[in-house]
């Protein structure tokens, strides 16, 4: 039986959105990163929590206390969750869902199906 099972990571970094208004400055926000994969259940579980939790560690802690131009060239909240999509897929997970939330209200989500 398949079944989709998520963990949730957050840190805090600065961005500037180059030539944006607004954003344009520096500023900070604490994100908070949600993923989902999807798979077969073997031996009750998808993927151990912990060891996914491991693996989104890995890709967001660059980020953490960073200023995110560094790593990404216009550090929008969707280019941010594309980045992780993008680098959860190279460890071959299966990703249905990634959320990049810069606030409780404003974010950014990818989802594969």
């Amino acid at each position: 039986m398949k079944m989709i099972v998520g963990v949730s990571e957050t840190f805090s970094a600065a961005h500037s959105i180059p030539g944006h208004w607004k954003c344009g400055k520096v500023h900070g926000h604490n994100f908070k990163v949600e993923v989902e994969v999807e798979g077969e259940v073997k031996n009750g579980m998808v993927i151990d929590f912990y060891d996914l939790k491991k693996i989104l560690r890995e890709i967001i802690e660059k980020f953490d206390h960073e200023l995110l131009n560094k790593y990404i060239e216009n550090p929008t909240s969707e280019n941010i969750c594309t980045e992780i999509f993008n680098e959860l897929r190279k460890r071959g997970l299966n990703v249905v869902r990634v959320r990049v939330s810069e606030s409780p209200d404003k974010w950014a989500e990818i989802r594969s199906h």
